[in-house]
């Protein structure tokens, strides 16, 4: 029997209200003692009671106080939930007391949606969005966590399971009655090879979603060019205060320098790197340029200060900086001028930072996928790849088998225990 785990679920005290989870086998048991009532009554009303302290029979606090009975809970399982005033001294008495209670004890971080995913009321999909919703610092975090959590993701993988499944069965139909006059060959193996294309090109295009590692850690911004040109100073003004040493000597940015910030409500990962020139003599700073060369090679957007054709790459903006100098020339093809000192066309380079992520990012309501998600879809098309190149029907079967696994895989139903540690520690206590 699994012990009874109570916790704080909303934020430190001092607040206008705590609210104290309870969930497990004991939960009704412990409502009763510390109300001190044999009948709780109808589960889900709210009820206004005082909270005695079993041990001595002290009154605690007076709290709104409900119950839910397994398994129409959000843990699946008995649970309590008690709103009791914030104040730091109320919060613990009453977490005090209940520790005292034999079977009952403090949750882990994430213990409650663990319970929730382990009784089936979630998936790992949603559990990893709730966790997501919970760390969102942008709307676009928010939006795309929310449409996870909803079980959006969860929805296609269980319609692609199903079309397998039914798959399986027309390939087991062709392997067992391929003698029998009601089950023509040509016909049922042509109708395996239709179903399997179109869950192809759904899968195929569940891949090219945007990547949720750029939602998290944000788009990565690489400020480049030789040295002295303005790529600190940028910086600097993109993020509203020094982050990056400015000075007129050639070289002063040895190394990456990486500060996230927001602009429009999306989030980036900006770099400003050491000046690219091929002359560097001094050790440092050519360890300096390779890594800028790097950090060049992982970008999402590049902000080029060198001379437009000499940008790294096609998609690159040129930038010409320091329109502010005397005597400054807009150099041909720079796609932006601007002054980072003054903010002169610091608004034009925002709106098209803020452009660039529309294409990078999801779309509204959309869902971003995480590496472990992507990698579960292209297993499994890779099975539907190598289902269409078979043409003996074993092979295909066992095809079909190994990507419903990787399915199965993806919604926690088998081979995900290495991973449910991790994930439910990114969950404060309490949720």
């Amino acid at each position: 029997m699994p012990d009874t785990i109570f916790a704080l679920s909303s934020g430190r005290p001092p607040a206008g209200i705590a609210v104290i989870r309870i969930s497990g086998p004991q939960a009704f048991d412990i409502q009763r003692k510390f109300l001190n009532i044999p009948d709780l009554g109808d589960v889900r009303h709210a009820r206004v009671r005082a909270l005695y302290n079993p041990a001595d029979g002290q009154l605690l606090d007076r709290a709104l106080t409900l119950h839910f009975a397994r398994p129409h809970s959000v843990t699946g399982e008995d649970m309590v939930e008690w709103h009791c005033h914030g104040g730091r001294a109320v919060v613990d008495a009453v977490l005090g007391a209940l520790g005292r209670i034999n079977g009952a004890r403090e949750a882990q971080p994430g213990e409650f949606t663990r319970r929730a995913f382990e009784n089936g009321k979630i998936d790992l999909n949603e559990a990893e969005g709730l966790a997501d919703l919970l760390s969102a610092e942008t709307e676009g975090q928010r939006r795309a966590a929310l449409a996870m959590a909803e079980g959006h993701f969860s929805r296609r993988l269980n319609g692609w399971r199903e079309e397998i499944l039914i798959v399986s069965a027309m390939v087991e139909a062709a392997l067992d009655f391929s003698d029998e006059d009601d089950v023509p060959d040509a016909s049922i193996e042509g109708a395996i090879i239709q179903r399997l294309q179109a869950l192809r090109a759904a899968m195929a295009q569940q891949l090219a979603l945007p990547s949720a590692e750029r939602l998290r850690d944000g788009i990565r911004v690489v400020l480049a060019g030789p040295p002295n040109v303005g790529k600190s100073t940028l910086l600097n003004a993109l993020v509203g205060r020094e982050a990056a040493i400015v000075s007129d000597i050639a070289g002063t940015t040895r190394d990456r320098i990486e500060v996230p910030v927001q602009l429009g409500g999306v989030p980036y990962l900006l770099t400003d790197t050491a000046g690219l020139r091929d002359d560097a003599t001094d050790s440092i700073e050519q360890i300096g340029v390779e890594r800028t060369r790097a950090a060049l090679e992982q970008a999402d957007i590049i902000l080029w200060l060198g001379e437009p054709d000499e940008r790294p790459r096609g998609d690159a903006v040129a930038i010409a900086a320091q329109m502010d100098r005397a005597g400054w020339v807009k150099p041909a093809g720079a796609d932006l001028a601007l002054s980072a000192r003054t903010g002169e066309g610091m608004a034009a380079l925002v709106g098209r930072l803020v452009e660039a992520a529309q294409r990078i990012l999801p779309m509204e309501a959309e869902y971003a996928l995480y590496q472990r998600q992507r990698d579960g879809i292209g297993t499994a098309l890779g099975e539907i790849d190598a289902g269409l190149r078979e043409r003996d029907m074993l092979l295909v079967a066992e095809s079909l088998r190994i990507a419903r696994t990787a399915l199965d895989r993806l919604i926690g139903r088998a081979g995900v225990e290495d991973m449910l540690d991790i994930l439910f520690g990114r969950f404060c206590i309490g949720k």
